[in-house]
């Protein structure tokens, strides 16, 4: 029962070419990438273990293809062992089924174990693929298309790819550092900070989250919790630009001194150019002001006249402040200032 109406509904949709009345399936042949049948050994085609992929028969065609359009596109594949393009194309429909993740079915109808349905479908050459939506043949195409080809197909017919679940989660997070970096920027560091932490709660491993919570710490002095931060990025992402910078942040922050004053500090070194401990902390100072360029030159100084002071830190953080500024022009000016007063 269920075979004849989908015979009869499919000899409604079937393109009117005169040939449904055939008694066998008329497979013609191919221009470039369909193909006749021959008698190369069968091989079973492998079907991707999606709940979006359905293989069709007597019994369920009525319920996927023309219940089941009224609801979600269905994309039927007639196709058989013996046909090498279908062995191409396959794949490729299977790939696009798991992308689009349920914007449509991907049907795949065996032409060898179910001759009828293709037969009352017209289908004269494989591969053949036809797009039903609410029981209407949409569109349709036959051969091996390349991957991009299918790709717009789908693209005219379903729409693009739907965003995977994970990159909405990315999208919300990136949505709410925008948000608390403005606050930030507005002067509401707690705010941001709450903002940033119920990103972290909702999503631990969002890189863009954590750079931007252990930033926001750090200017507010909570520098251990800056360096949990660094510590829970991927190793990845903890070695990359990004990372280094706020490694580089860090390690600056804790040689501050919130106690000292950068205007006292200048004053005391214009009266005793050669403290180290003056320059030093000035330097740190300077630095953690965005005044990159000055940090970098009192740093250099003391590389240049006491680089044992505090066991080489002028030189680390030097390095440190490198890694802040990334690829910045001065970098490499700096570097080179450097290599030549080590050697």
């Amino acid at each position: 029962m269920l075979f004849n109406r989908a015979v009869a509904w499919a000899g409604y949709l079937a393109a009117p070419s005169g040939h449904a009345g055939r008694n066998n399936l008329e497979l013609r042949r191919c221009r470039r990438h369909t193909c006749i049948h021959s008698n190369q050994p069968k091989t079973r085609i492998s079907m991707a273990d999606s709940p979006h992929i359905v293989q069709l028969d007597e019994q369920n065609f009525m319920q996927v293809v023309v219940e089941g359009s009224d609801l979600t596109p269905v994309l039927v594949d007639f196709w058989a062992d013996w046909c090498g393009p279908c062995k191409s194309l396959m794949p490729i429909l299977e790939k696009l089924a798991v992308e689009y993740d349920g914007a449509f079915v991907l049907a795949k109808l065996d032409t060898e174990a179910h001759p009828g349905i293709a037969q009352q479908l017209g289908i004269r050459s494989l591969p053949t693929v036809k797009l039903f939506k609410e029981r209407q043949l949409v569109n349709e195409f036959t051969g091996a298309l390349s991957e991009s080809e299918v790709r717009s197909f789908l693209e005219t017919n379903v729409g693009p790819v739907p965003p995977a679940a994970d990159e909405l989660e990315e999208d919300a997070g990136d949505h709410r550092v925008a948000e608390a970096m403005t606050l930030f920027e507005q002067g509401n560091s707690a705010e941001a900070r709450a903002l940033l932490q119920q990103a972290q709660a909702d999503d631990p491993e969002n890189v863009e989250v954590l750079l931007a919570l252990g930033q926001i710490c750090i200017s507010s002095g909570d520098l251990d919790t800056a360096e949990s931060c660094l510590k829970a990025l991927p190793e990845a992402d903890r070695d990359g630009v990004q990372g280094r910078r706020l490694a580089g942040i860090l390690e600056l922050a804790r040689e501050s001194d919130s106690n000292v004053n950068p205007q006292a500090l200048r004053a005391a070194l214009e009266k005793d150019p050669s403290s180290s401990e003056a320059r030093y902390k000035l330097a740190i100072a300077e630095a953690l002001a965005g005044n990159s360029q000055a940090g970098m030159d009192h740093l250099l100084i003391l590389v240049q006249n006491d680089a044992g002071y505090n066991d080489g830190a002028p030189r680390e953080k030097l390095l440190a402040l490198f890694n802040v500024l990334g690829d910045d022009p001065l970098v490499g000016q700096y570097r080179r200032k450097l290599f030549a007063s080590l050697h």
